[in-house]
């Protein structure tokens, strides 16, 4: 059975019309959709984020909480040396709003079909999209350490990793997604989604956000055990 027959969500595009559009770019295996979600639904989904940060104070609720799947977490206890490794703020939208998390997948599914398609191994690999990951980076924030997405032994199991630019960022602002050895940036720009594999040969990082504040909405394709 193809992949793209495995999910029940419907796309809110048809391959045939995102392939008469001319939908997505795709080099380096990473697959671009520019301002491919509207504007208002990634209004929607920052306006989201910013009623539960002010909601919940993240820094002063314990990951033990049984309210911190709805509450704001700091990236930067990732790492020893915090704001050197990480700085950045998220929450798990698929907890937060369920109406939102579904449209998303919508968007999101159209792209992963054509990707799928267009690197035709994939669809032989059942996966599924577990965590919609709503992120908010401020100035002289970002996930400045090199890293790929699949790195560990909990996250093996990661194919692709997905992205949507929630807002635009300006040229010389900062905050672009850096591939190392594809020597590629990707500016965030508003309603752009981004697919890419996971493992080691897309390395990457967020890029110091210089003046303003980035959001997007991340996640990964898992590939069933």
């Amino acid at each position: 059975m193809p992949l793209i027959e495995r999910h029940q969500t419907d796309p809110i595009k048809s391959l045939e019309i995102m392939e008469a559009e001319q939908c997505g770019q795709f080099d380096d295996f990473i697959g671009v959709w520019e301002n491919f979600v509207p504007s208002y639904f990634c209004d929607q989904l920052i306006d989201l984020y910013n009623k539960i940060e002010h909601d919940y104070n993240a820094l002063a609720v314990s990951r033990l909480n049984t309210d911190v799947k709805e509450s704001v977490w700091d990236g930067s206890v990732q790492f020893e040396r915090k704001n050197l490794g990480r700085k950045d703020k998220a929450i798990l939208l698929q907890y937060a709003d369920t109406g939102l998390t579904y449209d998303t997948n919508r968007y999101l599914i159209s792209c992963f079909q054509q990707y799928c398609i267009q690197y035709g191994q994939l669809q032989t690999i059942p996966m599924f999209n577990p965590d919609y990951k709503l992120q908010k980076t401020e100035k002289g924030g970002g996930y400045h350490v090199w890293h790929h997405e699949s790195s560990d032994f909990e996250s093996q199991h990661r194919q692709l990793t997905w992205m949507i630019y929630l807002n635009d960022v300006p040229d010389d602002a900062g905050g672009e997604t850096e591939f190392l050895y594809q020597h590629r940036r990707i500016k965030p720009s508003k309603g752009t989604v981004v697919i890419w594999p996971a493992g080691l040969t897309h390395v990457h990082k967020g890029n110091t956000v210089l003046d303003g504040t980035k959001y997007i909405l991340t996640g990964w394709y898992i590939q069933v055990p």
